[in-house]
């Protein structure tokens, strides 16, 4: 998801960067040719290595290519300085689409009629990095992030029923605040979502027997208290 976003900001510079790589492995390839060479002749030479002129060209040839592979190097510094401030700078949106991509995993649990192919998903995601209005620069980070969550919300919910949108945009939610560390209690969450699991009550139920507050509701009233500071 970070490559997408960053390919898609700086097409030229990331095309750049494949070459590089590219050419950086086929150097490193025509390196190990030479070294072999150096070795081999070293090793079969009937002349001593000072007197040999097919080794002083392995050698020199040798010597050319690191020189130049160094050059490419130095030069595709400033490029791959580049790419990484650029995936540093968009980390974020790449986060935020790959925690919302679970989410559509748990929607697709909920009941078998929600099925979400990832080019669907895909597509929404390229919809999101190419806006009808202009954006700044400093401002697309921000803008990717809110809109792919726009968008997402917006196509799924077409296809949920009316019962499961709640859902939907709480599981949403819970998405976006985890992103922060720390920022989402797992066993708040735990207890949220499947209430109390307790049975034990060190003190009595203060309705008595067949009270208006049952003994289940009173249990996980103490394991909230036991649990968490807050109660």
């Amino acid at each position: 998801m970070l490559t997408i976003v960053v390919r898609h900001e700086e097409m030229e510079k990331m095309k750049k960067m494949d070459n590089a790589i590219k050419q950086e492995a086929e150097n490193e390839r025509k390196k190990v040719e030479l070294e072999d060479k150096i070795l081999n002749q070293i090793a079969t030479s009937k002349v001593d290595i000072l007197e040999d002129d097919i080794l002083y060209e392995a050698l020199d040839e040798s010597k050319n290519h690191v020189e130049i592979m160094n050059a490419e190097r130095q030069s595709n510094q400033g490029l791959m300085k580049s790419i990484k401030e650029q995936r540093e700078n968009f980390d974020p949106v790449a986060l935020r689409v790959a925690r919302l991509f679970f989410v559509l995993l748990q929607v697709m649990n909920i009941d078998p009629m929600y099925q979400y192919s990832l080019d669907f998903f895909k597509t929404i995601y390229d919809r999101a990095l190419s806006p009808k209005v202009e954006v700044k620069k400093k401002e697309k980070k921000d803008f990717f992030i809110k809109e792919f969550t726009r968008l997402l919300y917006e196509n799924i919910c077409r296809s949920l029923f009316e019962k499961d949108k709640l859902l939907f945009s709480f599981l949403i939610h819970l998405k976006i605040v985890d992103e922060e560390p720390g920022a989402l209690d797992p066993n708040e969450v735990r207890i949220l979502l499947t209430g109390g699991t307790s049975v034990e009550m060190e003190k009595p139920n203060p309705t008595g027997d067949g009270g208006w507050l049952s003994d289940k509701i009173w249990a996980s009233i103490l394991q909230l208290t036991r649990e968490f500071k807050a109660f």
